[in-house]
């Protein structure tokens, strides 16, 4: 019987490329005017590794906003000059932009030199450079109350316990 894949041709890495979350090294990313249902300009990851573990060639990858976002936060860089050299996990999650396919590649994470996660959000602590600006907006967003405060400030800092325990001084 035939490969199901053989029948969805893609110069580009697509979702029915992977059958689980594979870790690769960005050897480069260049913004190329490739063509889709029109010619559009993209922003492409070439990989260091050329085959995948079951022998499938390892294609380019289309970054869409949200993995170039992730990729820029986790190097506190715009520039794409130095995502270089990064390694990443690459997995199939559900399309929530209904744009396309069912499903679409995503960066799930971005590990350091010994594949272990890296921590893209910086720790909230009393006292640091961001204190004053987060104190100030906590009291100006009080009545949505502490609980809400701290999930919004969560999705940019870790924040410990006893953080939480100093910003709530500032709702009472």
């Amino acid at each position: 019987m035939a490969n199901w894949r053989n029948s969805f041709k893609s110069d580009y890495l697509a979702s029915w490329d992977i059958d689980k979350p594979v870790t690769l090294t960005i050897e480069s990313v260049a913004q190329k005017v490739i063509q889709l249902q029109k010619s559009e300009q993209k922003v492409v990851a070439k990989f260091v590794e050329k085959k995948f573990d079951n022998g499938e060639v390892v294609k380019e990858m289309i970054l869409n906003s949200t993995n170039c976002k992730v990729l820029h936060k986790a190097t506190k860089s715009k520039d794409t000059d130095h995502w270089k050299n990064i390694r990443v996990e690459i997995g199939v999650v559900p399309n929530k932009g209904r744009i396309g396919n069912e499903f679409g590649l995503s960066i799930l994470r971005v590990l350091s030199s010994d594949d272990k996660p890296l921590n893209t959000k910086s720790e909230l602590v009393n006292g640091d450079e961001n204190w004053d600006r987060v104190v100030a907006y906590v009291k100006e967003n009080k009545s949505i109350g502490l609980a809400s405060i701290i999930n919004n400030l969560q999705s940019k800092y870790v924040i410990s316990t006893q953080t939480k325990k100093d910003l709530s001084q500032f709702i009472d």
